[in-house]
């Protein structure tokens, strides 16, 4: 089989670099498109859009030419928001869905809302999100540069995510896999609602960045999903199938 390319959808405040080791940990089986985020390294002095829905057609636009082919989704934490948000479009405009979507560390999106944005406007509330979510060492806290570079941007994600509100529920075409962290307090209430085709549950030791320490069991079980989608989908199309609206194999 030919690569198959997976758009990286990263957490609130991270960029390509924190997701660059991941390009090393996958076989060629995947290639690993990682989304860029506005106010962060190369595209530190692009404004971000006003809504979730803005940057999903932005990211839509940049990346249509990946999505026109055979593709997964993983986004974490904020990330599979704006993942579910570009596969409805990929849905709605390409007739092509993922062909596994899958989220780690992520809410369903109708649970995805940012409800703390007040602490944003305050060091110590804005230092008490950090801590609680996890993933910046505390030292990091303390450095003023550290904090510069990084606060406008996880601030302005956690606000895009402040505003965001899922009520539609539409539904993916196709297997949905959720990543999540046992010692966090994401679930995975409400997600069999975002997909038409199997909803599979895997749990790691760890807290919200349980990623962190997981990477090779993480790309083991995305690698071995999506050889078998593949492999469903060649035999669907073997055998004549009948397709979706759209030109999708049912």
């Amino acid at each position: 089989m030919d690569s198959i390319s997976m758009v990286c959808f990263p957490h609130a405040g991270a960029g390509r670099f924190y997701y660059s080791r991941w390009q090393q940990a996958f076989s060629g089986i995947v290639d690993l498109n990682i989304v860029q985020y506005p106010l962060r390294e190369n595209r530190l002095n692009t404004p971000m859009p006003e809504s979730v829905g803005e940057l999903a057609e932005d990211i839509f636009e940049e990346f249509e030419d990946v999505l026109r082919g055979p593709y997964a989704i993983w986004g974490h934490s904020m990330g599979g928001v704006l993942g579910y948000e570009v596969a409805k479009l990929c849905q709605e405009r390409l007739g092509n869905a993922p062909l596994t979507f899958f989220s780690s560390g992520s809410s369903a999106p109708c649970r995805a809302r940012f409800r703390r944005v007040g602490n944003l406007d305050t060091p110590e509330g804005f230092r008490d999100v950090l801590l609680r979510y996890g993933g910046v060492p505390e030292e990091y806290l303390r450095d003023a540069d550290f904090m510069t570079y990084f606060a406008p941007a996880i601030k302005a994600d956690l606000r895009l995510l402040s505003a965001y509100q899922d009520t539609g529920r539409v539904p993916l075409r196709c297997p949905l896999v959720l990543m999540l962290g046992r010692g966090d307090t994401v679930t995975p209430d409400q997600w069999e609602h975002y997909t038409d085709h199997s909803l599979e549950v895997n749990e790691y030791e760890g807290g919200h960045f349980f990623l962190d320490r997981h990477r090779e069991s993480m790309v083991a079980l995305m690698e071995s999903r999506l050889q078998l989608a593949w492999q469903l989908r060649e035999t669907r199309t073997a055998v004549g199938a009948p397709a979706r609206p759209g030109g999708e194999v049912l």
